[in-house]
């Protein structure tokens, strides 16, 4: 932190210094087409909900390898946390269930609490990212009710197109030397070990084709992410206002599965509870896919397009990590460590436009989306974990209803299936559960020819377990001179997910909860309102916007009344619920050439949710990003620098994590039990276990802020060659405090990457 105000100081008065005119100055185009907030193409000034967009040419020149990286540089308000499952969206207060991601418009399979495989995107083929705030349901249905992330690809626009690049990043850290426990093969253990030092690797290539009517973009992409451990550098301070001792059955110690009965509670009380030495593990993994995708044009009332592509990764984890689903596993070795997690995706998608008249477009298409999770081992035994699968046929048509309505009219169908190996139902796996839904919609864009426009719009739908949704929206755009006013209201809703209605989880940890899915589960809903001020000059922008969502039937975890000897925690809906933001987005151009980006965010809830209730990830009230970048160009020379930091504030929070002191002795007698080695416990172990603790409670947990640096530079020759350089965590920012919610930054880390097109 204390860098970082002399480091800006040092990078912007370089670049007063050497600043010169460029046409390939960073800005927001306001005259740039979008088409996530209507559905319809639409100059960006003229959105009627303020949409950010993150351009091909953004994305190419900061050379981040990951969507969760490039969203976190970009969007105050966005945290990426660690959970079991991989990484966990946080956006603008709201968790990943919210937030809508959509490629091209089109959903995608996977979901895990909400969170897609963020690794099924590869960057290299985008030509923009668009996100829209606020609910959005009226166009795109259940689970747009924070945002709508669209991803929008690239087709060739010359004859012939090749583009490649290849991007090498420094190692994060070395832990193939660590132990990684018994019961594989040398060779096992030894594979496995590499795999946790992969290479911080990228390469991705496309070829596309513009032939008369024709076009074909083909493209590949490989990449390998080397894993890291986050270990706490400080005591923490954990204060309890009732803490439980359980207390260990000494004789199910000596079997490796012990068991514990409740003590007395001990009230009001402070624990300094020193870092957790299995740390918080990050995963590596490696990831690939190819992908096609073909237009063509059979006359000026027709075009076809049909595509397709393929994804796979896997998945490489630590042992003895807080992460893992026994936390005394490093104890009593219940983990498989040769064993990791593989996915695999596809998609396929067919589409008919037809333009019978230059006032009418009509878009038919048709969309199946799968993705598969398995657990699988160094031998080569497959156990399937999940499959999920979407197949959606769509109609929308748009109309130019005279000189002041455009129309935008859809009717779409969902299919939605789910297997999973946390089923409740005794089929578990082979058992299919699956969800159908129908839908209607109508938009109307009313363009009065003055300085204020409106958009409504209204979607029923009917779920085949949930009945009908009606939702509504309105918007109004009011612009005089450099202002623009934006306010807007809109309906959202959800539908619980197949896993929050039939899931069955038993952590495998003594006196831990099941946690289990709850079929009576309601949709959630909220109203959403937003209020947006901008003023835009050529050298100065800046948007001030007021936003708040008033949820109803909120589904959350909560615990259940005493069960016996197993706690339950079950899927129920909370009656009322508030999420609100504040947001400063701002651009100055400060000499020819040089560019201010800012981007504040200030988030806050408000629920009654009833004592029990839980929530497993916590945003930081505070958070902002910050850049300055700079542009040189001469000729068919390009050159660019940006320094950018990204600002997280404190928080705090009630925490659940159980408080365990594991004595050396009694370490090394389940470690000598589990290698096989002859003895029983000596009196020192035995000792040992009458000083065993665990502990459960709540306690407040506290987190303080924190900044993160990056810096890139790039040359660009005849815009065909680039050659990037940069650095990211420059001051080596490591959390002080490690559990579930804290900010998962890779250690310091340097890359160079080369970029060309022809």
């Amino acid at each position: 932190m204390k860098y970082t105000f002399p480091f800006l100081l040092f990078v912007l008065f370089g670049e007063i210094l050497y600043a010169s005119e460029s046409d390939s100055v960073r800005n927001y185009r306001l005259d740039e087409v979008v088409v996530t907030a209507t559905r319809a193409p639409l100059p960006l000034k003229n959105a009627p909900i303020l949409t950010r967009v993150i351009s091909a040419a953004e994305i190419r020149r900061s050379a981040i390898p990951t969507l969760q990286g490039l969203l976190e540089k970009e969007l105050a308000g966005v945290e990426f946390h660690q959970a079991g499952y991989g990484q966990s969206l946080s956006f603008q207060g709201l968790d990943a269930r919210y937030v809508l991601f959509l490629v091209d418009g089109e959903r995608m399979a996977g979901e895990t609490y909400g969170n897609i495989d963020y690794a099924r995107i590869p960057l290299s083929n985008i030509e923009r990212i668009e996100i829209v705030r606020g609910a959005s349901s009226v166009l795109y249905g259940s689970s747009a009710m924070g945002a709508v992330v669209n991803i929008i690809t690239r087709m060739p626009q010359e004859r012939i197109e090749v583009n490649g690049s290849l991007r090498y990043g420094t190692p994060f850290q070395r832990n193939g030397d660590e132990k990684m426990g018994s019961g594989a093969s040398t060779h096992d253990l030894d594979t496995y070990r590499d795999r946790l030092d992969l290479a911080n690797l990228r390469g991705e290539m496309s070829v596309g084709l513009k032939l008369n009517k024709f076009r074909s973009l083909t493209t590949a992409s490989y990449r390998s992410v080397d894993a890291y451990r986050l270990t706490g550098t400080k005591n923490e301070e954990r204060h309890y206002d009732r803490l439980v001792p359980m207390l260990p059955d000494i004789s199910s110690m000596m079997t490796g599965n012990p068991s514990f009965t409740e003590g007395t509670p001990i009230l009001d009380t402070t624990i300094s509870t020193p870092p957790d030495a299995r740390g918080l593990s990050v995963s590596g993994w490696r990831d690939w896919s190819i992908g096609q995708r073909f237009d063509y044009e059979l006359s000026d009332q027709f075009r076809f397009e049909l595509s397709g592509n393929y994804f796979q990764k896997q998945r490489y984890d630590f042992q003895t990590s807080i992460m893992d689903d026994n936390p005394l596993s490093g104890v009593f070795g219940n983990n498989d460590v040769w064993t990791f997690e593989s996915y695999r995706g596809y998609n396929l998608k067919a589409l008919m436009e037809h333009s019978p008249n230059r006032r009418n477009k009509i878009y038919l298409s048709y969309v199946r989306d799968e993705y598969r999770r398995d657990l699988d081992s160094l031998s080569g035994i497959r156990t399937p974990k999940q499959r999920h699968t979407y197949n959606m046929p769509r109609l929308l048509w748009t109309l130019d209803a005279g000189q002041s309505h455009r129309l935008t009219t859809g009717l779409e169908m969902t299919n939605e299936q789910l297997r999973f190996d946390l089923n409740a139902d005794p089929a578990g796996f082979d058992d299919v559960k699956s969800l159908n839904t129908v839908s209607a919609y109508v938009q109307d864009e009313i363009m009065t020819g003055r300085k204020i426009s409106f958009v409504v719009g209204v979607r029923g739908e009917y779920n085949n377990r949930f009945g009908w949704q009606v939702t509504p929206k309105a918007s109004a755009k009011l612009t005089t001179g450099d202002f623009s006013v934006r306010a807007n209201y809109s309906n959202g809703y959800r539908n619980p997910t197949l896993k929050e209605l039939y899931m069955e989880l038993d952590i495998p940890v003594a006196n831990s909860p099941r946690i289990i899915g709850n079929p009576d589960l309601e949709p959630e809903r909220n109203h959403y309102l937003s209020l947006c001020l901008e003023y835009d000059r050529e050298v100065f922008n800046l948007s001030a916007s007021l936003n708040q969502s008033y949820f109803r039937n909120k589904i959350d975890v909560r615990r259940q009344p005493d069960q016996g000897a197993k706690q339950v925690m079950r899927y129920e809906n909370i009656d009322r619920s508030q999420f609100g933001s504040i947001e400063l987005i701002g651009r100055l151009r400060l000499l020819p050439g040089l560019v201010f980006n800012g981007n504040y965010n200030y988030v806050y809830q408000n629920d009654n949710a009833p004592e029990g209730s839980t929530q497993y990830i916590f945003p930081s009230p505070h958070t902002a990003t910050f850049s300055i970048d700079y542009r040189f160009a001469r000729k068919q020379f390009n050159f660019g620098i940006e320094a950018h930091v990204r600002y997280v504030g404190a928080k705090e929070y009630e925490d659940f994590m159980p408080y365990i002191e594991i004595p050396d002795a009694l370490v090394g007698f389940i470690q000598d039990k589990i290698e096989g080695k002859p003895g029983g416990p000596t009196p020192d172990v035995i000792a040992a276990m009458r000083q065993f603790k665990y502990y459960t409670g709540t306690y407040t947990a506290r987190h303080p802020s924190y900044a993160v640096c990056g810096m890139t530079l790039h040359a660009e020759w005849d815009r065909r060659i680039m050659l990037t350089v940069g650095g990211e965590n420059l001051f080596d920012y490591a959390p002080k405090v490690v559990n579930f919610n804290s900010a998962l930054t890779a250690p310091r880390n340097f890359f160079v990457q080369l970029s060309f097109r022809y």
